[in-house]
């Protein structure tokens, strides 16, 4: 008889509604305090001057290209679609992790840009540190120096999809080499370049039609700039072993010439002395899918089937012994992720003419680009670096390589290609948004930009519930139906018993 009544008695808790669990990481934080700083217009700013009783709380950078800006305009879609009961209960804040860029100005232009209004918050250095700490934000000053709007950033960060005619896919870092650089140079010059390619990889045998003579009386010696010594160094190595992200400078001197290059300037650039003494110069402040392709799939092995078209620029046939075929029934598709729309959208100009484009994918033309992974989701790296110890994905290259972490990891200690368990929230090229109640205690944090407004709407709502802030729905009383089953059970226990 106990039994039954048990089954009883645990049918009719499951009949019971749940209680609401949260979608983000539950804390248990003492309050902030006071945080006074500067906001978007100058203004002094203190978070004790906003009355409502929720406050949402997002850290971020506006020299970050892809991640804030997500978040600010899914931020924007919560503020916007919040229920009519949490009206005038929920307050918005943005705080910068990068104070040495975000000014007043800065961040005025980035709210006018997204065309949001809540205060954008900065200060001094050793303020903001304080109120980092009393949040439990570790920020990574190193990631955000890496991760910056500049074209560094973008050839830091980008990456290349490559989807298969079987709808398979890999993600490439893009980690493009001397060769790559003096390809991409070449193309933007309109220099014909000719090279021999054998077991010390690419040797550059002509330059604008300027070949190195048969009988070796000459030859086209390759010199990288020395950025500390500021000087011209002949390359120790071969132009196929040379990390064009650590080393953008690149000349090609005749070994017969009589002086090297003037100081090289812009972002990236190849230099080329003739044997005559003359020069040439070839400056790159911009990225373009051409170069993006070279120094991902071909910069890692993956077999590229180019041409160059007088007209059109350079064509892509075939990746990885895949050509498309000549009937044209398919052909690779160049796609670019659009991070505000949040999708792939197919370029509307060749690989030579897309430029700074942070992420491109090649597609087969019967592959619908919505099905193509989003970036960061499927990226191929050599060794270790491709698994982060399986708790994340590896962003840059060489010596800037580093582990964007899942939620719940960081970096293990002075090893930033490793993610393990800590209890510190750290913020670089990631990000965190914070859920505070009354008291200005954060109670929710989510991390990265990886959720939904409806998701965060809901957790701002449960956590209003559960501070009182509006009324909690009553719990319903079990209808006739679950009464019934609950007699069954009882006259079962009682027949049995009189039979026993």
């Amino acid at each position: 008889m106990r039994r039954l009544a048990a089954v009883a008695l645990v049918l009719l808790l499951l009949h019971l509604p749940n209680a609401s669990a949260y979608g983000g990481l539950v804390l248990s934080r003492a309050s902030v305090g006071e945080v006074d700083l500067v906001d978007q217009h100058g203004a002094n700013f203190s978070l004790e001057s906003l009355e409502a009783p929720l406050l949402v709380v997002a850290f971020i950078y506006t020299s970050c290209p892809d991640v804030c800006p997500v978040i600010t305009q899914t931020l924007k879609a919560v503020q916007n679609d919040l229920p009519e009961e949490l009206e005038g209960e929920v307050n918005f804040v943005s705080i910068t992790v990068d104070p040495e860029r975000d000014n007043p100005e800065t961040l005025s232009a980035f709210t006018e840009l997204h065309g949001v209004t809540w205060p954008h918050l900065t200060g001094d250095e050793e303020v903001l540190e304080d109120v980092w700490q009393r949040f439990g934000v570790a920020v990574q000053s190193e990631v955000i120096e890496a991760h910056t709007t500049s074209p560094d950033f973008a050839s830091e960060a980008a990456t290349v999809t490559h989807v298969r005619s079987n709808g398979t896919s890999m993600e490439h870092a893009f980690t493009p080499t001397g060769w790559n650089l003096t390809v991409e140079a070449a193309a933007s010059a309109g220099w014909d370049l000719t090279a021999d390619f054998g077991t010390y990889g690419h040797m550059v045998v002509g330059i604008d039609g300027v070949a190195s003579s048969e009988d070796v009386g000459w030859w086209w010696s390759l010199h990288v700039w020395n950025s500390t010594s500021e000087a011209w160094e002949e390359s120790q190595v071969g132009v196929d072993s040379i990390d064009a992200l650590a080393t953008p400078h690149l000349a090609w001197v005749a070994s017969n010439a009589s002086a090297l290059p003037p100081t090289p300037e812009g972002d990236s650039s190849i230099d080329v002395v003739f044997p005559n003494g003359s020069t040439a110069r070839q400056t790159l402040d911009t990225t373009s899918a051409l170069y993006l392709t070279l120094g991902s799939l071909g910069a890692q092995g993956v077999p590229l089937n180019l041409s160059l078209d007088p007209t059109w620029g350079h064509m892509l046939h075939g990746i990885s012994l895949e050509d498309a075929p000549e009937d044209w029934s398919w052909w690779w598709r160049l796609a670019a992720w659009n991070e505000t729309a949040n999708a792939w959208e197919e370029a509307t100009v060749g690989m030579d003419d897309l430029n700074d484009t942070l992420h491109i994918a090649w597609a087969p033309s019967t592959v619908n680009l919505s099905d193509v992974p989003p970036p960061g989701t499927g990226m191929a790296m050599e060794g270790n670096l491709s698994t982060c110890d399986g708790h994340g994905s590896v962003m840059g290259s060489g010596a800037s390589a580093h582990c964007m972490c899942d939620e719940g990891y960081v970096w293990a200690e002075g090893n930033r290609l490793s993610c393990v368990v800590d209890g510190t929230l750290s913020v670089g090229h990631s990000t965190m948004t914070f859920i505070l109640d009354a008291k200005r205690a954060p109670r929710i944090v989510w991390t990265g930009d990886g959720w939904s407004p409806d998701a965060f709407t809901a957790d701002i709502e449960e956590l209003a519930r559960a501070t009182g802030v509006i009324e909690r729905a009553a719990a319903p009383t079990p209808g006739p139906s679950m009464g019934l089953v609950v007699l069954t059970l009882f006259g079962a226990a009682l027949l049995v018993e009189r039979r026993r």
